[in-house]
């Protein structure tokens, strides 16, 4: 598996890979607009697009606002999330955010985020949103 980074000047994702990794959820416009402008990480297992975290960036905080994963894939799920993970982790430290929230699926992948030291901040509707916090 391999990652690639992706700002809002670049190509978006195919609405044929979105379909996938979002399965189940609604795409309305607004929502891919919102995934195409923001800045992305997408997981590759070969050539298949299997994980996207779409995030937004402030001065101290990095809001994941979404992560869709491929859970039909060759690569385990919990291996996409992990990596994932990893990198939005390494983007925080190394661009001196304090604070990482995201609000993955409902359920998707909470006890990989759990695992990693992530803490439940708030639940709604649509799932928990966690937090990890960096010195």
């Amino acid at each position: 598996m391999h990652y690639r980074v992706l700002g809002p000047d670049t190509g978006g994702v195919s609405a044929t890979d979105l379909r996938r990794l979002f399965r189940g959820q609604r795409l309305t416009p607004a929502r891919r607009t919102r995934l195409a402008q923001g800045g992305r990480i997408l997981a590759l297992c070969g050539r298949r697009v299997v994980g996207l975290a779409a995030y937004d960036r402030s001065d101290r905080e990095l809001r994941v606002e979404a992560v869709g994963i491929d859970t039909e894939s060759d690569c385990a799920p919990a291996a996409i999330a992990d990596g994932l993970l990893d990198a939005l982790e390494l983007g925080c430290v190394a661009g001196s955010v304090r604070r990482l929230v995201l609000l993955p699926k409902a359920g998707l992948f909470d006890d990989v985020l759990q695992r990693r030291g992530y803490t439940a901040i708030a639940r709604v509707a649509a799932g928990t949103w966690y937090e990890k916090r960096f010195a």
